[in-house]
């Protein structure tokens, strides 16, 4: 009974641990495989060994758990039960196929341990090219819509599928020890696929609503972008009609002054309100001309919205851009939630200071675009990691999830390089996107 059970764990464990290595590479290290190898052996021995079923949902989850903890990668949380219930398929179809060409029972199959190996083998070699074309797909319609995804609805999908292995793996080992006709092995089987076609039917309607949700929601943010540009297209033209309006009235009191010949008075006027409008005007114009680099509609907007609200708010607004910004590889609802998250801090912590600066750089540095946001911050004696957390803030209730949001969005990417650094009294954003 118990080598029985070793030489079904053991290459049951081995099947689930290739299955891992074709959907889940090259997100894990070739030193986790063991780990996974060793705990599904255990696991499944003890199932067989003690008669208890339920034992394999909880190697399925332990184990997806584990993998999502060592690829960093939510929606690695289905692979596991993935690749068990086309195990699962594979393996009744194939025992069908021995059951009408060499007329041999489930109960037979089970019994003899030969049988159980090339069995075991059989599937294995079945489903790897399955898993691999599984994987291909996943990664080409479906992973940028599991990492928009919520946690919450990650997790139902994530139960569904270990209730959906769990559910054929009942069916089917209901009729291990029993003598069934071809007609009826027919039926088994048939349910077996049936119920795995109609479980994925619901979990793709979940997800194409999530994927037209999400699809809506960033043309709403595109339109909305869209406007906002607009409104400061409008305004910057109202600017410019006014000074052409103020034009003549400023000439005609300067000349005043000087045909009074009030120079001590002019020079006070000169000052007081010739100066300061010319810096207003100029920031805003530079602001204007360093963002016609930038060729990215949603990105133009979101700079110009948050960096004209510094200037207008008497703010030191530095904005280098010096290359043509044409693409970048992130998505761009995602992308302007980040910079606005940035920019609104940024402009906020600065304007708790006695000189309040906002330096913004976007550029190339070989292939990668990098974004450097720097501010001016009164230290208030948290550190980078504690302003990551959620919930943590020094500005009161209702704050402190901004950097926290930012965080979340950053990790669903693999091409992004993020670090938050404090050099004496300025505050550093730097994000680098290959």
């Amino acid at each position: 009974m118990m080598t029985l059970c070793l030489i079904t764990s053991i290459p049951n464990a081995l099947m689930l641990t290739c299955d891992i290595f074709i959907l889940a590479h090259p997100l894990l290290s070739i030193k986790k495989y063991p780990v996974f190898f060793l705990s599904f052996s255990a696991l499944f021995f003890m199932q067989l060994y003690l008669h208890f079923s339920p034992m394999l949902l909880a190697a399925l989850a332990v184990n997806s758990i584990l993998l999502v903890k060592f690829t960093k990668k939510l929606y690695s949380v289905f692979y596991i039960p993935l690749g068990y219930i086309i195990n699962c398929i594979l393996g009744n179809l194939i025992s069908f196929a021995a059951n009408i060409l060499w007329n041999l029972s489930i109960k037979e199959l089970n019994a003899d341990k030969f049988y159980v190996i090339i069995f075991i083998s059989c599937t294995t070699a079945a489903s790897c090219p399955i898993l691999y074309l599984a994987r291909r797909l996943l990664q080409r319609y479906l992973i940028s819509t599991f990492e928009k995804m919520s946690r919450k609805l990650l997790a139902l999908i994530a139960l569904t599928l270990l209730l959906c292995a769990f559910m054929l793996f009942t069916m089917a080992s209901f009729f291990d020890t029993l003598e069934i006709t071809h007609r009826e092995f027919f039926l088994m089987v048939s349910s077996l696929v049936l119920y795995f076609l109609f479980t994925f039917s619901m979990i793709f309607i979940v997800l194409h609503a999530t994927r037209k949700n999400y699809e809506a929601q960033k043309k709403v943010e595109y339109l909305e972008n869209l406007n906002e540009y607009t409104k400061n297209l409008e305004m910057v033209y109202n600017n410019l009609r006014s000074f052409k309006h103020d034009y003549i009235n400023i000439m005609a009191s300067l000349a005043a002054y000087i045909d009074e010949k009030k120079y001590e008075e002019l020079g006070t006027f000169f000052h007081e309100h010739i100066l300061p409008m010319q810096k207003n005007i100029t920031q805003k114009n530079d602001a204007l001309n360093n963002l016609l680099h930038v060729h990215i509609l949603e990105i133009k907007s979101i700079l110009y919205t948050k960096l004209l609200l510094a200037v207008n708010q008497d703010i030191e607004v530095n904005i280098d851009i010096p290359d043509e910004i044409d693409s970048i590889h992130m998505d761009p609802v995602d992308l302007t939630r980040m910079l606005g998250i940035y920019l609104d801090n940024a402009i906020e912590a600065c304007l708790e200071t006695e000189h309040p600066i906002v330096n913004f750089h976007l550029g190339k540095m070989n292939q990668d675009i990098v974004f450097i946001i720097s501010n001016t911050f009164i230290d208030k004696g948290l550190s980078v990691a504690q302003m990551y957390k959620k919930e943590i803030t020094t500005k009161g209730d209702g704050h402190g999830i901004g950097l926290y949001n930012v965080a979340e969005i950053l990790n669903r990417y693999d091409n992004i390089y993020h670090e938050t650094l404090i050099d004496e009294d300025l505050f550093i954003q730097q994000v680098r996107i290959s």
